[in-house]
């Protein structure tokens, strides 16, 4: 094995043709190196995911899987269909409620499993070699892919799909060399793995169809077509068959966005800002600079950083086609990802909330990914292919290993700091955290029930579009001391912006009008009494609190609109909490006393109830 860290010389027609030989750890160099790279990209990872939470999209699919279960999985959510991840989020909730240890070791474990994937793949395509370990560092460090190790909902999605790619071309570039079944139907049961977590999955048959066509095949493109359709006929066709019966079901099952959303200024801004402004300063170090909004980070290299970024793009490309024969097919792999990421990001989200949104990583989560498996076809010559990769003239960079491991190095450091810029300002700035941390203490270090307001968290948990997954019962269902009531007698508590449970106070929005009964207002005995209030009240959400005088312990019946309660009422004063209906409503009824009991009221308002302590009028 030679020691340069791309090709060195011509390969032989023997070591072209041949698969890689069995290797072992304990003797191979360049294993031990990528493993080593491995444990220290996770241990980095460790870091970052377990001083992470859950956030925004992360409740949805915990009140949505407590609530309803399994039969909710394969419902779509926002474009996606995720019927894998939904179970997985399940499977969390079922284990631990809100512990996210539980979550980061799921997201850990998928990342190894990439890890591991990748360097199979590269093992498997170009032996074991120096040459491989570039793309694998620049696959472990590059910081687009360190939002899928933080976030649930982005990382549940796109490590299946990485695991899908790697896995996938694995078993399929064996199944290249030996046309043998077992291979193929190893990468379709890698395919529908992904597939259960994320549609794109579906863009790594792209991937094998590009791999397949630019170093299993030859000549111009009709002559690679015949030769694939002559020699690969079998996985066309399976590959054809799975992809449109997963394209028909996506269609109709989760498809929510369509080409009229592309427009000419959406589509330049996406591709500047995700393809120069993101992409390509991540591949040397990049960003080293962001700009918050909100919890999220989004890349802001600057001009000069772009230029610079830009700059090494060319020169190493141009390196390697002027020292590498084949080598610039290789990036078809990349220009086929983003094309497909710039499109699919102008229509399903750049068309409804701006372009800007198109610099945050999660986007484009995969083109680490991609990028290492393209750098590596570039530089390095796939074993067994029908067309390889030779060396045609030294090149000053590539064919000096300490030059190769010291950039290497320069930019896994610089890769390091971005990733730690963007995981710091996630951890400082994550409102689910210190707001379910002071919920779910109140109400788990509860003696009794607790008698709350059920009503919807705050913005920055969750989007008002989650309604109703975004009120609190749906996601405290585990929670049994959190009582959710319509009535109440004295007490009522809310919980307030920061996740404490206070008491409720109800500025009045409406009251009552004044009663006949000198001294006590409405009287109520043996029949219905209307209180009728000094405006009608709409659209929800109100409560009643009735202050009143009973002569005894009674049931009673309370109506608000279409809302009807049955309670009871206590002796001496007290103030009854009622929760009215949805529609419209100007007057409260009140009756179903028992025989000989009578009820005084001059205290009847309709408001919404607010933290005790909330300032008159805000």
């Amino acid at each position: 094995m030679t020691t340069s860290l791309t090709s060195a010389g011509r390969p032989s027609a023997h070591h072209a043709s041949t698969a890689p030989r069995r290797l072992s750890l304990r003797s191979d160099r360049v294993l031990q190196a990528a493993v080593g790279m491995i444990v220290v990209q996770l241990g980095f990872r460790a870091w970052a995911t377990f001083s992470s939470w859950y956030t925004f999209d992360d409740f949805l699919f915990i009140s949505r899987m407590s609530n309803d279960g399994l039969r909710r999985s394969f419902e779509p959510y926002a474009g996606h269909l995720m019927p894998g991840g939904m179970f997985l989020s399940w499977a969390a909730d079922q284990i631990a409620p809100y512990d996210f240890r539980v979550t980061a070791v799921l997201l850990l474990v998928m990342q190894l499993l990439a890890d591991v994937g990748l360097l199979v793949l590269l093992v498997r395509l170009f032996g074991s070699r120096a040459g491989i370990l570039p793309p694998l560092a620049l696959y472990l460090f590059c910081v687009i892919s360190v939002p899928v190790a933080i976030w649930w909902a982005a990382g549940v999605n796109q490590l299946p799909m990485q695991i899908a790619l790697f896995w996938g071309l694995a078993s399929h570039v064996q199944h290249l060399r030996t046309r043998r079944l077992e291979p193929l139907l190893q990468t379709v049961a890698w395919l529908v793995l992904g597939l259960l977590f994320y549609e794109k999955t579906i863009l790594v048959l792209g991937a094998i169809g590009i791999v397949t066509l630019c170093y299993f095949t030859e000549g111009g493109l009709r002559s690679r077509l015949a030769i694939a359709w002559r020699d690969y006929r079998t996985a066309i066709l399976t590959y054809a068959a799975l992809g449109l019966a997963y394209l028909v079901a996506y269609t109709v099952l989760a498809l929510n966005f369509g080409a009229g959303g592309v427009t000419r200024s959406s589509l330049g801004g996406v591709l500047s800002y995700l393809v120069l402004q993101g992409y390509v300063p991540a591949l040397f170090g990049g960003p080293l600079r962001w700009t918050a909004f909100d919890q999220f980070s989004l890349a802001d290299p600057g001009n000069i950083g772009q230029l610079v970024a830009l700059a090494l793009v060319i020169l190493l490309v141009r390196e390697l086609a002027r020292s590498r024969s084949h080598s610039l097919r290789a990036w078809w792999l990349v220009a086929f990802f983003l094309v497909c990421d710039v499109v699919l990001v102008t229509a399903g989200r750049a068309s409804f909330v701006g372009a800007l949104i198109s610099l945050d990583y999660r986007y484009q989560g995969e083109m680490a990914a991609v990028t290492a498996i393209a750098l590596a076809c570039a530089a390095l010559p796939i074993l067994g292919a029908r067309q390889v990769v030779t060396r045609t003239r030294e090149s000053a960079l590539l064919d000096h290993p300490w030059r190769v491991a010291a950039a290497v190095t320069v930019v896994a450091v610089l890769s390091t700091v971005s990733s730690v810029q963007y995981v710091r300002h996630w951890k400082s700035t994550m409102p689910g955290k210190p707001y379910f941390t002071s919920l779910l203490h109140s109400v788990r270090s509860a003696k009794e029930p607790i008698p709350l307001v059920d009503s919807v968290v705050p913005q920055k948990i969750m989007w008002p579009l989650g309604y109703p997954e975004n009120l609190l019962s749906h996601l405290l269902v585990h929670e049994d001391r959190a009582d959710f009531v319509d009535v109440a007698t004295d007490h009522l508590d809310v919980v307030d912006a920061t996740g404490h449970v206070v008491p409720a106070q109800l500025p009045p929005t409406r009251g009552a009008l004044p009663g006949p009964q000198p001294g006590c207002g409405y009287l109520v005995a043996g029949e219905a009494v209307t209180v009728p209030l000094d405006g009608p009240l709409t659209y929800g959400g109100w409560w009643l609190r009735i202050g009143y005088l009973s002569s005894g312990t009674s049931p009673v019946v309370v109506t608000a609109g279409a809302a009807s309660y049955s309670t009871v009422i206590q002796p001496q004063v007290h103030a009854l909490y009622v929760k009215a209906g949805p529609d419209k409503f100007d007057s409260v009824t009140i009756s179903g006393l028992a025989d000989g009991v009578t009820l005084c009221t001059d205290d009847v308002t309709a408001g919404k109830p607010v933290p005790a302590d909330t300032p008159e009028g805000s």
